[in-house]
């Protein structure tokens, strides 16, 4: 698999027309972005962590959402208030939504979770919930 394949996915998954920077796919399925920096700060830059390659799709990071915020078209659900601050905490909410999906409140993006159907399991890592 390498960042073509990732780009297909998004396509399929997001409705994603074009991904403006490069791809690269590390250990554990991790994919990183590299947006170009000078070539003094070249040998700092790591990348910024996009999203991870799961055995049923691509799970999108908060950074990759914010990245692709304009092309995104499809699988995102509209939350409320509530929800959103739910989601925040780290808690799972309810959804009739299938495969992953983008939560978004406003305009901000909240991250991506995975539908079964009822619930929407959450990906917030713990370090950057709500206490």
């Amino acid at each position: 698999m390498d960042g073509k394949d990732v780009v297909l996915m998004l396509k399929e998954q997001y409705g994603v027309k074009k991904v403006p920077f490069e791809l690269e796919i590390r250990g554990k399925g991790r994919v990183y972005a590299f947006i170009s920096c000078p070539d003094e700060l070249q040998e700092y830059h790591s990348g910024v962590y996009f999203g991870k390659v799961e055995r049923d799709g691509f799970r999108l990071s908060i950074e990759g959402c914010y990245l692709l915020k304009d092309q995104i078209k499809r699988n995102i659900k509209e939350v409320n208030f509530q929800e959103m601050l739910r989601w925040l905490r780290g808690e799972d909410i309810d959804g009739i939504e299938t495969g992953y999906v983008i939560l978004k409140w406003k305009d901000y993006f909240l991250g991506c979770g995975r539908g079964n159907g009822k619930r929407i399991r959450n990906f917030v890592p713990k370090d950057r919930r709500l206490r």
